[in-house]
């Protein structure tokens, strides 16, 4: 049995139907039955702060990919963000202890490394994270490293960088996307300052063929894995390229890093959930990070670029969402 935390997240449908494929037993755990999770799927409706529910949800589960977390405090509010990213992982993991849970695959996230000076960042480089996101993420590692050097348990992390696709419910990008496509004779895409800058993506399919090669690999204990695409190019010619493929008819607008910053400060007070304090870094600042230890050790290849994952996003979203 293997156990999916955030199973209704865009990177735990992909692999809940990863996993069928294999021929696993899959149990999902989430705050909602979503319409299209396979039947397959035996579902449990709560959050990994009930510790008596976990108690039941992790009986007899071999491995947990733990997924379930809250990117954005303005949907449920700080405080219940942090008990979802922080508190949640560590009462899991006393869960994942006391069922006996032979391995635990945890999802970070990229942004525990904040604004790094040296690119592409390294799994042993410092961490410096800005965002309220990525200091939860920081906080839940250590607990991570805690149940392993203090139980044993067998723990591997995975910090992905923006995890894009078809199903992506991101909205930063699907901002992007309604602006390059849903507006009529006013389709626009916008690019900060100069669009000099490198921010790498990487596509669903790849992080789950990652993961897959964690699964039953016993030399995982205890590492870290940097996951992203490769070939990244600067988000202007990333612009131009998707939208020759794409054959989209939008404009391509530059707007300055200060307006941008200034339209993030305007839009906090009113919720809106593009431009938050992450996208803003997303948008002004390079960063990638160095996959080589996946790929020498997990023997792990991105096969899809940035330009691959934003045309075959478009493809979806015109498909599904226009």
């Amino acid at each position: 049995m293997i156990l999916v935390t955030g199973c209704n997240s865009l990177l735990g449908r992909y692999l809940v139907e990863a996993l069928l494929k294999k021929g696993e037993t899959v149990r999902g755990l989430d705050m909602w039955k979503d319409r299209q999770l396979p039947q397959e799927v035996e579902f449990y409706e709560g959050t990994v702060t009930d510790a008596e529910l976990l108690d039941e949800v992790c009986e007899g589960v071999r491995v947990v990919f733990h997924l379930m977390d809250v990117e954005d405090a303005s949907y449920y509010g700080r405080r219940f963000m942090k008990k979802i990213n922080v508190k949640g992982t560590e009462i899991l993991l006393n869960a994942c202890g006391e069922a006996g849970v032979e391995k635990v695959i945890f999802q970070s996230s990229a942004r525990v490394y904040g604004s790094p000076s040296m690119l592409p960042v390294r799994e042993t480089d410092k961490l410096k994270p800005v965002t309220a996101y990525g200091k939860d993420k920081k906080k839940a590692e250590a607990i991570c490293m805690g149940h392993m050097e203090e139980e044993g348990m067998n723990v591997t992390i995975f910090r992905p960088t923006i995890i894009t696709g078809p199903g992506v419910d991101e909205p930063m990008i699907l901002v992007i996307l309604y602006m390059a496509m849903g507006m009529g004779v006013s389709n626009r895409m916008y690019i900060a300052g100069d669009g000099d800058t490198k921010y790498q993506l990487v596509h669903p399919d790849d992080v789950v063929d990652a993961l897959l090669k964690m699964l039953n690999n016993p030399e995982t204990r205890g590492k870290i894995y940097n996951l992203g695409s490769d070939n990244v190019p600067t988000q202007l010619e990333q612009v131009i390229k998707v939208k020759e493929q794409s054959k989209l008819e939008c404009t391509i607008k530059h707007i300055t890093p200060l307006f941008t910053r200034v339209l993030s400060f305007l839009l906090k007070p009113l919720n809106i959930h593009y431009l938050r304090k992450d996208h803003v870094h997303f948008i002004l600042n390079n960063f990638m990070l160095d996959c080589d230890r996946a790929k020498i050790e997990l023997e792990w290849y991105p096969q899809k670029n940035n330009v691959d994952i934003m045309t075959e996003t478009i493809k979806w979203y015109e498909n599904e969402k226009l």
